[in-house]
């Protein structure tokens, strides 16, 4: 099989999937509480808390006529059980109002539409909508989304007019569309500052001559830093303990992003953005600090992040030839078409709820902290031994294998 067909096939099975995930309509319109599923709603920004994180509340109602809720939250998840009953195609909840999620005591949870529901959150005013949730969609949605920044981000690796494409034609025709989406400005300026930034690696790999190459290097670096020290910032300014140590883990994963002066453009084409100094145990080490600063920040979204977004430029700089060195570039352009699809998808009203929250108690966050703060240790500590004193471990890179110094140019 050709390459073409093989992308053919690729995008034949997206469009496949998309079609599906929009076609349930009709097939979950009837659906109500009542009829013992699983549903899900999510509140994310100022309204959680000063940081902008997110909440999920996850009800599962049973035959019985009780519902069991439980609300994932930064760092800890509750768990209360009510009593609940149907007034007309209203639901009446009760039970504790001292209870873990008291809140959601004494509360009616009102119909809104064929496929949602609505209830306050904590602060009495704000709207939380409630939608089904089917365990196998979501699933679903988590595997289209791994696809497509995996195909999205070797497409526009591949070919020159890909980027353009994908990053300044598709956008500005999905304007229209964006404008209708309730989503909050600080998405928008995310997803501006991510094209803005898989652009400027765009440049830099085709248009910009090699004596100009380390002022464009600069800024991609200094973009990756900033991006890691805003997280850090936010896990910081949270009152939890697991929080604090991952800003720490953080702060030292900034510490350790080196070489960065062997950045070079591949004179062969694609013509790739190339690191050789970025070495994997450093990647890891990003990846392990990302997912846990998501996990105890985001509970909303870390089923993307963990299992689609971080895991899809690791794969391509680790297993692809063509990724070899260019995790950052990876990195960059699957981001776009994350944000590009998650901006597009939020102007759908989607029958359904496609979060699915990821298993959230003691154990796994101090699980996730200490593979972070860990791996960011054990590199800070030999990467430094080794700068300092040029000491190295035999079986661990820590940069020792790439040549300090190679000025950023095509070759």
């Amino acid at each position: 099989m050709t390459n073409h067909s093989k992308l053919k096939s690729l995008l034949n099975y997206l469009v496949t999937v998309s079609f599906l995930i929009l076609a349930s309509n009709q097939l979950l319109a009837q659906n109500i509480p009542g009829d013992h599923s699983r549903w899900i709603g999510d509140i994310e920004g100022p309204v959680v808390d000063e940081r902008g994180s997110a909440n999920v509340y996850e009800f599962h109602f049973e035959e019985s006529g009780k519902v069991k809720v439980f609300r994932h939250m930064p760092v800890e998840k509750r768990e209360q059980t009510f009593d609940f009953e149907m007034a007309g195609l209203d639901i009446k909840l009760t039970g504790d109002s001292n209870g873990p999620i008291g809140e959601l005591a004494g509360q009616t949870l009102r119909h809104d539409g064929d496929t949602k529901y609505v209830f306050k959150f904590i602060d009495g005013e704000t709207d939380i909508v409630m939608k089904k949730s089917i365990r196998w969609l979501s699933w679903l949605n988590i595997a289209f989304i791994f696809v497509m920044l995996f195909v999205g981000a070797e497409i526009t690796s591949r070919f020159k007019w890909a980027p353009y494409v994908f990053f300044l034609v598709l956008p500005l025709c999905l304007i229209p569309l964006w404008m209708t989406s309730d989503m909050g400005w600080f998405r928008y300026a995310k997803l501006i500052a991510i094209i803005v930034g898989a652009m400027f690696i765009t440049i830099t790999r085709f248009n910009l001559k090699p004596k100009h190459i380390k002022y464009g290097v600069f800024l991609v670096v200094f973009g990756l830093a900033f991006n890691i020290l805003e997280a850090v910032t936010q896990d910081f300014s949270q009152p939890f303990l697991p929080n604090k140590l991952n800003a720490l883990a953080g702060f030292m994963n900034i510490l350790t992003i080196y070489l960065w002066t062997t950045i070079r453009i591949n004179n062969k084409k694609p013509h790739n953005f190339q690191w050789p100094g970025m070495v994997i145990f450093w990647i890891i080490a990003y990846d392990l600090w990302n997912i846990c600063f998501v996990y105890l920040n985001f509970p909303n979204t870390v089923h993307y992040t963990a299992l689609a977004v971080i895991p899809v430029p690791t794969i391509i700089a680790i297993f692809l030839a063509s990724g070899k060195f260019a995790w950052i570039q990876a990195r960059a352009y699957s981001l776009v078409f994350y944000m590009i699809y998650v901006v597009t998808i939020s102007t759908f009203d989607m029958p359904v709820s496609l979060i699915e929250p990821l298993p959230r108690g003691d154990g796994w966050i101090w699980a996730l902290v200490i593979l972070s703060l860990g791996s960011n240790v054990v590199l800070l500590v030999l990467q430094w031994r080794y700068r300092l004193t040029k000491k190295a471990p035999k079986n661990i890179d820590v940069g020792q294998n790439a040549v300090e110094g190679t000025p950023p140019m095509f070759g």
